[in-house]
């Protein structure tokens, strides 16, 4: 396959922080990832942000500086453009609610999130905004 034959997205991610725990979910394949979504071609990457956000998790944020981006090969021939946003709660209880789209969600602590499985795009978000909350 050339790289002419191959397809992509883009995803637009956040990563919430509150109480130093970070806010993951759980696909229905068992993977944990950062709340967020497939960037529609009609709308901005922040606008994409808080609407995947809100419709994962009933949050309402406000997206933040730019953490990390990276590509995650998928199978077949479409790949995904990831992009990262350190985001905060425009309100502060960080009561989260579950959609349909992922059966756990949890607020985790960089220790417990160090001892996940994970994507090392997420972890590397992660770590960065961590590092950029604690700087």
């Amino acid at each position: 396959m050339s790289q002419q034959d191959t397809q992509f997205y883009v995803s637009i991610k956040g990563v919430i922080i509150v109480d130093g725990g970070v806010l993951l979910l759980r696909k229905l394949n068992g993977e944990w990832d950062l709340p967020g979504g497939r960037l529609s071609i009609d709308e901005s990457p922040k606008l994409c942000l808080i609407r995947e956000v809100k419709e994962e998790t009933s949050l309402s944020i406000i997206p933040g500086k730019l953490l990390h981006r990276w590509v995650r090969p998928r199978p077949g021939n479409v790949d995904v453009f990831v992009v990262s946003h350190l985001c905060g709660l425009e309100n502060s209880s960080g009561a989260a609610s579950l959609s349909h789209e992922h059966d756990k969600l949890g607020w985790f602590t960089m220790q417990e999130f160090e001892a996940m499985p994970i994507s090392n795009g997420v972890r590397k978000s992660v770590r960065r905004a961590f590092r950029s909350l604690h700087s």
